[in-house]
């Protein structure tokens, strides 16, 4: 074993590896790869920037979790400070800390963006995600709630699907990461189906591990530069697997200086950038008890008047009905959380603060996930962390204001008395006629609460060579034997909870490596 120096002086040692594929990222688009490479008898080497966990571990100490779970210890913004964007940062990815709706992709849009077809591997992740349909029974008051302000709009909603086991502990914690998460039980997360299958198949990972540059040859990737705590971290590999997300990825791209002739590399970022919308109920919901979200409502997304969501939770596109009309939108999904979270998100200071979180077990929540068409970019700061550049266009904003002002609408059918919008100061909305101060506010950055969990969309996957980064093998165009298996493939805006759609691709995409690499 070779040493460097570090700035420190310290002596540090150079480890060495190889593998045939060297994925990074263990979250729901390496996961899947490594496992699907694994058992294939190809060797397997998996780098995750995060910590693994025991999930009897996790907590209800929230600064103690952000720092364990998130990237920037979920502070990441945008380069305005405008919206905050929550990434996992530990072996799962961001599926320790999603709530896992298990909605399939909406296949108008899927057969706009000329995608591969991925109906086999949509079935293939969800039996080992053990997706199921979410019983009657666990549809807790807070969606029960949000479901009865729904039907009394008329509005189209549905009770979803998930990949979660039973657990009788489950809550607002489950932002946290489920406690009691295991094979079957809770929340099935990469962390405890494909990692575990990939591990058992004979893959290798390294956690605390961070990926600094993809090593290239003769236009061909030849494998990775990794820090470990220990110190650095060379791995050979024949094949090299980007699926760090739709920020991480771009950026070690940019980072190692790869080839990028179109300019696209980092360009085209959607976040899903959402707004919650509260309102105090008469009732005690007590919405931090139970499954945070089972239910939600798909109106806005404009799919006409069959019902979205058929028995295997795909989206059908009604008769009359373009996929261009996907292109716009909303998603309205009960939100709540912790304590800390949602004094995070409450308006005012001092003594009416703490009136409103007084009504803590009185409140419910939506929140609007918007459909952006606004397309943002990542790119280098000086330091090699990513800059997210990202502003909502004029139409976005419109939209978003729609959907809050239908949001109020909805919280006002169920019974709500008073309406909570994010903004610094409290603002009194207690009638459907106070909903005209949403729309004349409008959203102005930093002056209402924007987050967003879904970054998209940077490293397009297309057969045109001046528009997509990776052709529809998802190998890079400039970059042999590279390949990207993360959300980073989405040519736009996918509109819906993305997991099922980055866990499909991924399949796909390790379908596309084997083939290769037994040529």
């Amino acid at each position: 074993m070779r040493h460097i120096v570090s700035k420190s002086r310290r002596v540090l040692p150079i480890a060495r590896d190889s593998a045939d594929v060297c994925v990074i990222g263990s979250g729901a688009g390496g996961a899947v790869v490594a496992k699907e490479l694994a058992e294939a008898g190809l060797s397997v080497v998996i780098l995750e920037a995060g910590e693994p966990h025991e999930p009897s571990t996790f907590t209800e100490y929230e600064p103690d979790m952000l720092r364990r779970l998130f990237w920037d210890s979920g502070l990441r913004r945008t380069r305005d400070g405008a919206i905050i964007i929550s990434q996992g940062r530990s072996v799962g990815g961001s599926t320790v800390h999603n709530l896992c709706y298990a909605v399939r992709p909406p296949q108008p849009l899927l057969d706009r963006w000329g995608l591969p077809d991925i109906s086999s591997a949509l079935v293939r992740v969800e039996q080992t995600l053990n997706v199921r349909q979410a019983e009657e029974s666990e549809v807790n008051p807070l969606n029960a709630v949000i479901r009865r302000g729904c039907e009394a709009m008329g509005w189209r909603g549905t009770v979803q699907r998930h990949n979660r086991g039973v657990c009788a502990a489950c809550g607002a914690r489950c932002l946290f990461g489920c406690p009691n998460s295991t094979a079957g039980i809770g929340k099935q997360s990469m962390a405890v189906t494909y990692i575990p299958l990939a591990l058992a198949a004979g893959a290798r990972l390294y956690s605390n591990c961070l990926a600094e540059a993809v090593l290239v040859e003769k236009g061909k990737t030849v494998g990775v530069s990794a820090n470990l705590p220990s110190g650095q971290l060379t791995i050979r590999s024949k094949v090299v697997v980007l699926a760090a997300g739709a920020i991480n990825s771009p950026q070690l791209w940019l980072k190692s200086r790869l080839p990028n002739p179109n300019g696209q590399v980092g360009q085209n970022l959607h976040l899903h950038p959402a707004v919650f919308v509260g309102g105090i109920f008469d009732e005690i919901i007590d919405g931090h008890f139970g499954i945070p979200q089972s239910y939600y409502i798909d109106e806005f997304l404009d799919l006409g008047d069959t019902p979205a969501v058929g028995k295997t939770g795909e989206y059908r596109n009604p008769p009359g009905h373009s996929a261009q009309e996907l292109d716009s939108g909303y998603l309205l999904m009960p939100a709540f959380g912790s304590q800390m979270i949602v004094a995070a998100s409450l308006p005012g200071f001092g003594k009416n603060h703490r009136e409103l979180m007084e009504r803590y077990r009185h409140i419910a929540a939506l929140l609007v996930l918007l459909h952006d068409r606004t397309a943002g970019r990542v790119s280098l700061n000086r330091d090699g962390t990513p800059r997210i550049t990202y502003r909502l266009s004029r139409e976005d904003k419109a939209v978003l204001v729609e959907g809050a002002i239908n949001a109020a609408r909805l919280l006002f059918a169920a019974g709500a008395r008073d309406i909570l919008m994010p903004y610094t100061q409290r603002v009194r909305i207690q009638t459907e006629a106070d909903l005209e101060i949403i729309r004349r506010r409008g959203v102005v950055p930093n002056d209402v609460m924007l987050a967003s969990s879904h970054p998209q969309g940077t490293l397009r996957m297309g057969a045109d060579a001046a528009t997509s980064v990776v052709t529809l093998s998802g190998e890079a165009r400039p970059v042999r034997n590279l390949f990207v298996a993360d959300a980073s493939l989405f040519p736009a805006s996918i509109g819906v909870p993305p997991t099922l759609t980055i866990a499909a691709l991924a399949d796909y995409v390790a379908r596309q490596i084997i083939a290769k690499v037994s040529s």
